[in-house]
């Protein structure tokens, strides 16, 4: 991506190459992709808590253009970790860590929504087989 400025318009312009057969692509800002859960039991539940998180956090006027953009990678980065959770369970357990500390100073809605989403039946499906101790540990102190 480039970014050109000329005075105070600013255009984006985007190159996409070829990304082969089957490919997914998504080109533009404010782009939410929390697909990764989708797998999972209860995913289609947590894909719309998710997106609406997002939504949500987008929304709120009441968060600085900064503050936002964080506020929605702290929840993608909990998406993305629970979706692979079983392949690596301290991803999870640093993304917690990460949005927890980050939401009690920043947006502490934030992490209250995030907190209702690991409580739901869809998460807990798979949060259920976590068996590493310290991961476990995260995510109970994230849910507290």
């Amino acid at each position: 991506m480039q970014l050109f400025q000329r005075g105070i318009v600013r255009c984006r312009c985007y190159h996409i190459g070829d990304v082969g057969a089957g490919a997914r692509v998504a080109q533009g800002e404010n782009i939410s992709w929390v697909e990764g859960v989708a797998g999972l039991p209860g995913g289609a539940s947590l894909t719309r808590q998710f997106d609406a998180l997002l939504k949500r956090i987008a929304e709120d006027a009441s968060l600085d253009e900064d503050t936002r953009a964080l506020a929605q990678d702290k929840a993608k980065a909990v998406a993305a970790a629970i979706s692979k959770v079983q392949e690596s369970p301290s991803t999870l357990r640093r993304a917690l860590l990460d949005a927890k500390s980050w939401c009690g100073t920043s947006a502490s809605w934030v992490g209250s929504a995030l907190s209702d989403i690991l409580k739901s039946e869809a998460a807990q499906q798979t949060l259920a087989t976590v068996t590493e101790a310290t991961t476990k540990a995260a995510i109970a102190a994230f849910v507290t």
